[in-house]
C-alpha cells in the first residue's frame, strides 16, 4: 500500500475440457499453468485471514516520519463467525424409511464410516476453507485394510477440470505435489495424481523433464471421487468482496496513529532569528540541513536572548476521520452480511424475531452456502453407500438419506418454551421437542422421555396410584 486504495477485482474460472480427453502430460500442463494464473488471488486470502493485510507493506518517502501499520483481522472474524453459524452444529444424517430394521442398520453403517473419519471435523475445516478462498476438496480412497477413508484438502491443493457440456459435470481432478529431498543432495520431484470417474493416473517428473506415468489403477467407485465444496457460484470467499473497505479501515486507523505521533512532534519556535545553527558535542558548528536535523530530533531551536519563543502544533479534523473510520466500519459487515456482535443493538433481552431480523443477512448468506453444501455431500453420501452395498451385500438406497444442517444461532428459550406450551395441542411430541434450540435429537429426547414416563409407571409414581396406607382392604395386626 503505498498510496490510493484500489479495488482488487479477481474473477475465478472453471477449467473446462472435452469429456473425451485423454489424461496425458500435455493436458496436465495446461491444466496447471491456467491454475497458477490464479494462484496469486488464493495466497492473498490467505494472507488476509492471517492478518497480513496490504498496509503491512506501506512505505513513506520520508523515512523519518510516523509509519504506523495498523491491520485488522476482519478476515477472520468474517469466515469463523459465518463458517460458525453455518457449520456449529455439523450435519445431520436420518435415514427416512418405513422398515425400522432397514433405517437402524443402514444409519448404523453409515454413521460408522462418518464417526470414523471424524466427519464433523473436517466438515467444519472444509466450510472454513470455503470461506476463506471460496472451495474447499474432500477426497475419497480405500486404504490397503480395505476400509473408505476421506482426506481434506485447502483450495491450492488440488485442480478441478470440469466438462464443457451443458452438464458441466467434474470430469476429474488433478493433484500436484512435491516430495523434497532433506538432505539436500537430489531435486525436489514433483508428482501429479489425476483422479478420473475410473482411474487414478500418478505422474511423476524431475527438475526440467516431462510428466512421465508412473501407475494407474482403479479407484473402485461409480464416480471422481473427490466432493468438491464450493462456497457460492462465483467460488468467492466470504470476504472477498471487502478487502477494499479493510484496507480502507486499516489505512485510516494508521494515519490517525501517524497524525497522533505528528501531534507529538511539536516545535518550539523563535522569532527574530535570522540564521540558527546548531552545534555537536565538541561545540563546532553544523550545516544547516545537519541543524534542522537535530532540530528535528530534540523537538527545540536554539536560539539567542531576545527571542520570542512559541509552539507549532498540527490541527486535525478528527470529527470527520472518526466519521470516515465509522462508515468503513459499518460497510464491512454491511456487505459481507456478518453481523458485528459487539454492537449494541444485540441486547440480551431482544425477541426471537429481532433476533432473526438482525440475522437475516448471515441467514441468506449460508443458506447459499447449504445449498451447494448439501449437493456435494449428498454425492458423497452415494458413494459410501455403493461401498457398504458392495461390503455387506445389502440394497441401501442412498435417496433414503436425509440431510439437515442446525444454525449455530442465538435463541430466545423462554420465548421458545412458550411457543412448544402454546401448540402442545397441534403439533406431535418429536415435533415439539425439536422446536427447543437446546435440543439436537428430538427423536433420542422423545425416546428417553418416554422411558423416564415408563419408568414412572412401574414403580407407581408419577400418575396418581400411589399405595396409601389408608388401603381399606388392609388392616392392622394381619402380619
Amino acid at each position: 500500500m503505498n498510496g490510493d486504495v484500489k479495488n482488487r477485482i479477481w474473477r475465478p474460472e472453471r477449467i473446462k475440457l472435452t469429456d473425451d480427453i485423454n489424461v496425458t502430460p500435455e493436458v496436465i500442463d495446461y491444466c496447471i499453468k491456467k491454475f497458477r494464473r490464479h494462484e496469486r488471488r488464493l495466497i492473498t486470502l490467505e494472507k488476509y485471514y492471517q492478518n497480513e493485510t496490504a498496509i503491512q507493506g506501506r512505505l513513506m518517502d520520508d523515512p523519518d516520519k510516523p509509519n504506523n501499520r495498523v491491520s485488522h483481522s476482519f478476515a477472520k472474524y468474517i469466515t469463523k463467525i459465518a463458517t460458525a453459524y453455518f457449520m456449529g452444529y455439523g450435519v445431520k444424517y436420518e435415514v427416512d424409511s418405513e422398515d425400522d430394521a432397514y433405517k437402524a442398520a443402514y444409519k448404523q453403517a453409515l454413521d460408522d464410516i462418518l464417526d470414523s473419519n471424524m466427519t464433523k471435523i473436517k466438515h467444519f475445516e472444509e466450510a472454513k476453507e470455503m470461506g476463506k478462498r471460496g472451495i474447499s476438496y474432500e477426497l475419497l480412497f480405500i486404504n490397503p485394510e480395505g476400509k473408505l477413508k476421506t482426506q481434506y484438502y485447502q483450495a491450492n491443493e488440488m485442480i478441478p477440470v470440469f466438462s464443457q457440456t451443458p452438464a458441466n459435470f467434474l470430469t476429474m481432478v488433478l493433484r500436484p505435489y512435491t516430495l523434497t529431498s532433506i538432505d539436500g543432495r537430489g531435486d525436489d520431484v514433483e508428482y501429479v495424481d489425476v483422479y478420473t470417474k475410473l482411474y487414478v493416473y500418478n505422474f511423476v517428473r524431475r527438475r526440467g523433464g516431462q510428466w512421465q506415468l508412473q501407475e494407474k489403477f482403479s479407484h473402485n467407485f461409480s464416480d471422481v471421487p473427490v466432493i468438491i465444496r464450493m462456497n457460492n457460484a462465483e467460488l468467492k470467499g466470504d470476504f472477498e468482496d471487502v478487502i477494499p473497505q479493510i484496507d480502507t479501515y486499516d489505512k485510516a486507523v494508521s494515519d490517525t496513529s501517524n497524525n497522533l505521533d505528528y501531534f507529538s512532534d511539536a516545535y518550539l519556535v523563535f522569532e527574530g532569528i535570522d540564521d540558527l545553527t546548531a552545534t555537536d558535542e565538541d561545540g563546532n558548528e553544523l550545516s544547516a540541513t545537519e541543524s534542522a536535523k537535530v532540530m528535528k530530533e530534540n523537538r527545540t531551536i536554539l536560539a539567542p536572548s531576545g527571542c520570542k519563543p512559541g509552539f507549532i502544533t498540527k490541527d486535525a479534523d478528527d470529527t470527520a476521520s472518526e466519521n470516515h473510520k465509522n462508515r468503513t466500519f459499518k460497510d464491512i459487515f454491511f456487505l459481507s452480511q456478518v453481523p458485528n456482535l459487539t454492537d449494541e443493538e444485540f441486547a440480551g433481552n431482544l425477541s426471537g424475531v429481532a433476533i432473526k431480523y438482525k440475522l437475516f443477512g448471515l441467514e441468506e448468506l449460508c443458506i447459499e452456502k447449504e445449498t451447494y453444501f448439501r449437493s456435494s455431500e449428498t454425492k458423497k453420501v452415494r458413494l459410501i453407500t455403493e461401498y457398504i452395498n458392495a461390503l455387506q451385500n445389502t440394497k441401501y438406497d442412498w435417496r433414503d438419506v436425509k440431510l439437515s444442517f442446525d444454525r449455530s444461532a442465538v435463541a430466545n428459550t423462554y420465548e421458545a418454551a412458550q411457543t412448544i406450551n402454546l401448540l402442545r395441542d397441534v403439533l406431535s411430541e418429536e415435533t415439539l421437542i425439536g422446536l427447543y434450540p437446546e435440543i439436537d435429537d428430538p427423536a433420542a429426547e422423545l425416546e428417553k422421555k418416554q422411558k423416564e414416563q415408563a419408568a414412572e409407571e412401574n414403580t407407581g409414581t408419577g400418575d396418581g396410584n400411589e399405595p396409601s396406607g389408608d388401603d381399606p382392604g388392609q388392616s392392622e395386626g394381619v402380619f
